[in-house]
């Protein structure tokens, strides 16, 4: 049986992949084909190209401004920042040059932004591939490929299920990072998710040295709500576009495995926190351990249960 692994989009959060990859591997189980799209095809590509260990090395050393550094934030044509620093230490640490080239078969996916369009990717060089399926709109810049503008594969397809199919996999563990914006979990996330847009927008206008609080937040007035600024506007409508679309896809095209960790906590540029966020990962597997061993037909249920913490 081949095993084939979907790593959903959502920013920071997808560190979380980390954790789930590292469950699975002290489980003992092997994945034969990846797909990914935005964060999950970055994650993805270095996993793929047998360079995860350098990844989750250098995630786990990140600090908070490291990441606006590596953001490259500043006003740009297309978005806020430009995040190639990010895109060349991919090209150049965690993935082979080519999807050819890659240890397990791998394919990402990005969004054609005038034809709304899925654009996949499976061959050729992996570097422009990757910052299409990370391109998240109005904060990176499109990439242009071959006569069109992509955008982030979230706008249309954030587990991409389909992918790992098409690459031949019978069995299919996806991991979905949005499932927290599930209408019943509103209530109870709100208030976490505010102050952690809030502190996103603090700390992007604190990297940018006031552009985003002088262009695009209002002055505060006496007695009323401070409206949200950019990033969380920008931010939250993705996670609910994100959310919905996911749901969809996911009716539609369902896993044989569906891995949601808990992560209604974590900002969408809260890249510093990768040790927390991969555990959170981790932490997803072993709720769900039982049933994978059950449905992969593992002899000693006990045993995954043990070697997955």
């Amino acid at each position: 049986m081949k095993i084939g692994l979907a790593l959903g989009a959502g920013a920071a959060r997808g560190w979380a992949h980390i954790g789930v990859i590292r469950a699975l591997q002290r489980a003992g189980i092997k994945i034969d084909v990846i797909a990914g799209c935005s964060i999950g095809a970055y994650v993805g590509a270095a996993y793929a190209s047998g360079k995860l260990d350098a990844l989750e090395t250098w995630a786990n050393t990140l600090t908070e401004w490291q990441v606006f550094r590596l953001l490259g934030v500043g006003f740009r044509r297309g978005g806020l920042a430009s995040g190639q620093k990010v895109f060349d230490k991919l090209k150049e640490d965690f993935s082979a040059p080519k999807f050819e080239e890659m240890d397990i078969p791998f394919a990402c996916v990005a969004t054609d932004l005038y034809s709304g369009k899925e654009v996949v990717f499976h061959s050729g060089e992996v570097g422009d591939a990757i910052q299409a399926s990370c391109a998240i709109p109005a904060l990176f810049s499109p990439v242009e490929h071959k006569g069109r503008w992509l955008v982030d594969g979230a706008v249309v397809n954030p587990v991409p299920v389909n992918q790992c199919r098409q690459l031949g996999a019978d069995f299919v563990i996806a991991v979905n990072l949005s499932a927290d914006f599930r209408p019943r979990l509103i209530e109870t996330c709100e208030r976490e998710h505010e102050e952690n847009q809030r502190k996103t927008d603090e700390m992007l206008d604190k990297a940018s040295d006031g552009f985003i609080k002088k262009w695009f937040s209002p002055d505060p007035k006496p007695n009323k709500m401070t409206p949200p600024g950019i990033v969380s506007v920008m931010s939250s409508s993705l996670d609910i576009l994100q959310a919905r679309v996911t749901r969809s896809r996911l009716a539609g095209e369902p896993p044989d495995i569906l891995i949601e960790p808990q992560l209604q906590d974590v900002g969408t540029l809260e890249f510093h926190r990768a040790i927390e966020v991969a555990e959170k990962g981790s932490q997803a597997i072993e709720r769900l351990s039982q049933q994978l061993a059950y449905q992969l037909g593992l002899p000693d249920k006990d045993s995954f249960a043990k070697h997955s913490n």
